[in-house]
């Protein structure tokens, strides 16, 4: 398995249109890669026209859209930050325009802040350099296959006529569950998949209000579903359905209801429907979505070896817990640890040992503090606490203390005879008398923190 950066390749960069030939009968996709590092870009297009891929690239945000604007692509594969546009400021431009080009995000930046947004911009995958590149072979093999078969669907539905047979066919095959109601809110028709989704036969459900399948503290969302809007604009609410599947549980969904103009009476339904059924619904299961958007932000805001906060979600509740203490005219201190001669450890012992120590501290330290403090994995063998809502001075040192107590007894590891042990230096930081902004706070408990490293022994200090 490798990992790709941008210094593992040359500086020659040919990023001018490519079309696959000889060696590869077929092209598997058309993509576009922005990317201002040339040698990562190289690095990109090369790897994917190896591949079978006609890849283009452009090394800034307008260059990409002008690629955009005079060629159609299966994939737009985009860094973050781009001399001109950004990656996200070009999906914004893409939904401006309605230019129809799925995008995958591809950057060193892992703010959790930024994947949130997109993926509200549209992304279907977010990738971290280094990046893998198994794992981008799968990503862009299988996000170009889910497009070309939705084109290909589309293009096979204009073929056919769209009989009332055919149109209620076609409804039961969809991946969705659709629905209608009657003036009561009841209802009086289901597709085959809303068995397979809520799992119960569709017979019991038929008469039924529809309130029923929504999860109780999502009842209030209905009046919003079902409220006076437009005739013909659809609606839409993220809502909880139970589900019966050996017991009842619950999906995150999507839900649009429109009140159509006019009714389509080739659907059977339980009871004759009205002349204009008030409302037809799509439900979207989202669940695995929403568990792979709140993934991706684990993964941006968190260590991925110790679970714990990152250095950029550890700074973003410093700042908020500064503010919050200025307004309440409260205290708070920030420590920084750092492990004396950790390197050592990974030279003796190698580093799975060193991996699997980081993970016992981090263990051990977090059962010292409060529910309401963070502890941060800051860097290497670096971490970070936010001690909020102290009363003294004291109260930081009473923390402090049993953080070394937490670390003294040397740490087993399992199958084998190895007992670790490690010492470790604490610098702390006080607000207000220490700083009025979070970057100072960490910067002297860091320089507190240095103070006792060159005593070279397991204690803490306070900066002065």
């Amino acid at each position: 398995m490798q990992n790709y950066s941008e210094n593992s390749v040359s500086d020659d960069v040919d990023i001018t249109p490519h079309h696959v030939t000889g060696e590869t009968s077929e092209c598997l996709g058309r993509l576009l890669i922005g990317d201002d590092e040339p040698r990562l870009l190289n690095s990109l297009c090369s790897i994917l026209r190896d591949k079978g891929f006609e890849v283009d690239g452009a090394e800034d945000g307008d260059a990409v859209c002008q690629r955009l604007r005079e060629n159609a692509y299966d994939l737009v594969l985009l860094d973050i930050r781009m001399p001109g546009k950004s990656g996200l400021e070009i999906m914004a431009w893409l939904k401006e325009t309605g230019v129809d080009a799925p995008v995958i995000i591809i950057s060193a930046h892992s703010d959790y802040r930024i994947v949130r947004q997109a993926f509200k911009l549209g992304a279907c995958d977010y990738l971290r350099k280094p990046y893998d590149v198994d794992e981008l072979i799968r990503a862009v093999g299988g996000t170009v296959l889910e497009r070309r078969q939705a084109r290909s669907q589309a293009a096979t539905g204009r073929s056919n006529p769209l009989t009332g047979e055919f149109f209620k066919h076609t409804l039961d095959h969809l991946p969705d569950l659709v629905f209608s109601l009657d003036e009561h809110k009841c209802i009086n028709y289901l597709n085959h998949h809303s068995e397979s989704l809520l799992g119960l036969p569709t017979e019991e459900l038929i008469g039924q209000p529809f309130s029923q399948l929504v999860h109780e503290g999502d009842i209030a969302k209905l009046p919003l579903l079902f409220g006076k809007n437009e005739v013909g604009e659809p609606v839409t609410q993220e809502i909880k359905l139970k589900t019966y599947h050996g017991g009842i549980g619950y999906l995150d969904c999507d839900i649009k209801v429109v009140s159509p103009r006019e009714a389509n009476t080739t659907l059977t339904y339980a009871k004759p429907p009205p002349a204009r059924p008030p409302f037809l619904g799509i439900v979207r299961d989202i669940t695995e979505h929403k568990r792979k958007l709140a993934l991706m932000e684990f993964h941006a805001s968190h260590d991925t070896l110790t679970g714990l906060p990152n250095r950029s979600l550890f700074m973003d509740r410093l700042t908020l817990a500064v503010s919050q203490a200025s307004r309440n005219g409260q205290k708070l201190a920030v420590l920084f640890i750092d492990l004396n001669d950790f390197k050592a450890v990974n030279d003796t012992y190698g580093h799975g040992v060193g991996d699997e120590l980081l993970q016992k501290l981090a263990a051990g330290l977090t059962h010292s503090l409060r529910e309401g403090d963070t502890l941060a994995r800051y860097g290497g063998d670096e971490f970070t606490v936010l001690l909020p809502s102290l009363d003294e001075k004291k109260d930081a040192a009473t923390v402090a203390r049993k953080l070394l107590s937490s670390l003294e007894t040397p740490f087993p590891f399992e199958g084998t005879d190895l007992h670790v042990s490690i010492g470790t230096s604490i610098g702390i930081a006080m607000y207000p008398e220490d700083g009025a902004g979070a970057e100072t706070l960490v910067e002297r408990a860091d320089m507190a923190m240095y103070a006792v490293k060159q005593r070279k022994k397991n204690d803490f200090y306070f900066y002065s």
